[in-house]
């Protein structure tokens, strides 16, 4: 790699930047005019408001390979002028069959390393993975720690363990980073859903009474985080404290956690809070079970028949078993950096309300 001329703009593509986090990292990025940023789309995404000027949608795909399906000429221009990368399409459904989730997380990363390798004037990169590549591990995951030494839950845990694996090859010619994200839940300031996963789809089957049980225990601890963090943190640090060959979780971590049995206990109380009618519905808290009592209760169901049960209890298996390894997400060296700048995940109960109510009042995003 050689260094770009100090006269000219940074130039920086972003994968994935119309998803949830992408979108609000492009915005971040954006600011200030300092440079200039390529989004890599498909062209199917959302709508989103008008972007800046110095903002360049672009249609591609990390599936086509290292030009992402580009003119040969237009990909070698890209390269030319790339100083900054930041990748973070994936494909985030826990269901899917490995060979398809790994098709986005696994083969479309090494398109993009291959591009990077390719970019003259690279500066840095950031991989965006996920904190449940520790799959069934339970106990306290450090951010170098590799896991999945004892399986995965699904197969995006896995197919994201083995991106990371290509990654870390990389890092041996290109100045990268990865950060490990928790679940995004939500705006910790509106509670707006951008982008619906498993648990908002999990609350809904609450609020439908077609959750009964879920495994885990009741003082097992789950980290979720808001977009705002999210976006803050991991902009902080690709922008001023960026460290080639780090790993970074921007999780909430012991301190910014819920336990289950309070996380449950808040969802059911925001539900009646605003769908005072739901009380009438005499919907009881969902069990909190052992492994194996949930398992016999998805072999029931799938024997039963019941096709709106069995919906249901699928949409929520792949994500649901993960909460039965109970375990912490160490923090603390990307919780140090961003002290620096007064940046820290805000405990799930601070906001989650928001979350729940944002929900309900709009039907899960298809209200208008």
């Amino acid at each position: 790699m050689t260094s770009r001329p100090a006269s000219e703009r940074r130039t920086i593509l972003v994968t994935g930047g119309t998803g949830t986090l992408g979108a609000e990292l492009v915005s971040r990025l954006a600011r200030g005019s300092h440079a200039s940023v390529v989004v890599l789309t498909r062209g199917t995404a959302r709508p989103r408001p008008a972007v800046p000027p110095n903002v360049q949608m672009l249609t591609g795909d990390v599936r086509c390979g290292p030009t992402f399906g580009l003119d040969s000429s237009d990909a070698a221009t890209l390269r030319e002028h790339i100083t900054d990368i930041v990748h973070c399409v994936a494909d985030t459904t826990f269901n899917r069959p490995l060979a398809e989730a790994r098709a986005t997380n696994v083969a479309g990363t090494q398109a993009v390393l291959a591009f990077a390798k390719e970019c003259q004037h690279l500066e840095r990169m950031a991989c965006f993975s996920t904190v449940y590549v520790a799959g069934r591990t339970t106990g306290c995951f450090a951010e170098q720690d590799v896991g999945g030494a004892d399986g995965f839950v699904n197969s995006y845990e896995q197919s994201k363990a083995e991106m990371e694996a290509v990654v870390r090859d990389a890092m041996r010619e290109l100045p990268i980073a990865i950060y490990r994200l928790s679940t995004i839940i939500g705006d910790s300031r509106t509670g707006e859903v951008t982008g619906l996963n498993a648990i908002h789809h999990a609350l809904r089957l609450l609020y439908q009474g077609l959750a009964p049980m879920v495994p885990g225990q009741e003082t097992g601890l789950v980290d979720l985080i808001p977009v705002d963090f999210a976006a803050k943190a991991s902009h902080y640090l690709f922008e001023h404290e960026f460290s080639p060959g780090a790993t970074c979780h921007l999780c909430a971590g012991a301190a910014g956690s819920a336990t289950l049995g309070a996380l449950l206990d808040a969802t059911m109380t925001a539900f009646e809070r605003y769908r005072p009618a739901w009380r009438k519905r005499s919907i009881a808290r969902p069990a909190i079970v052992e492994l194996e009592t949930y398992e016999l209760f998805v072999r029931s169901v799938e024997e039963a028949g019941n096709q709106v049960l069995l919906q249901a209890t699928r949409a929520v298996q792949a994500f649901a078993c993960q909460l039965a390894y109970p375990k912490v997400f160490d923090n603390r060296h990307a919780g140090v950096v961003l002290a620096r700048a007064g940046i820290a995940a805000p405990n799930v109960l601070e906001y989650y309300d928001r979350v729940v109510r944002w929900c309900v009042e709009k039907n899960w995003g298809t209200a208008s």
